[in-house]
């Protein structure tokens, strides 16, 4: 897929609270220019809609951590992730990352070492602090 895909639903919770959950498969990592598209319109909507809570999750194909990947498509790679940083820094987002890594490509070499992993799938939240925690209802 080279398009990405961007599913957004706002929403208000029953205390009156304004939210957003997008989901997002990003384009692929092959194409910066779309990927950095893709944000910025979704920068340009998030930007209508001041102060609301956001949850934005899903395969960003952008890494904070990458192993095994060959030098020749480094640079490359390092464009995407920094889009993706600097996107977040952008819009004041948090970033909530997974301990392990998300993506795992078994058939790129002949050994352990040549396995191909990354860190592509995230949560970003805004307008959300520590004070605010979700409570789950008692059955």
């Amino acid at each position: 897929m080279t398009h990405g895909r961007v599913l957004w639903l706002n929403a208000m919770t029953h205390e009156g609270e304004r939210i957003s959950i997008i989901n997002i498969h990003q384009a692929i990592a092959r194409l910066p220019d779309l990927q950095r598209r893709v944000n910025t319109h979704i920068q340009a909507e998030m930007n209508k809609s001041e102060g609301w809570r956001r949850i934005m999750g899903g395969d960003l194909n952008a890494a904070t951590s990458r192993t095994g990947y060959s030098i020749s498509t480094k640079s490359h790679f390092e464009k995407v992730d920094n889009q993706f940083l600097e996107f977040i820094q952008r819009t004041g987002g948090s970033l909530i990352q997974s301990e392990a890594h998300t993506r795992k490509d078994l058939m790129g070499g002949a050994s352990p070492d040549d396995i191909q992993s990354a860190t592509l799938d995230h949560m970003i939240t805004w307008n959300f602090s520590n004070d605010n925690t979700a409570e789950i209802p008692a059955p």
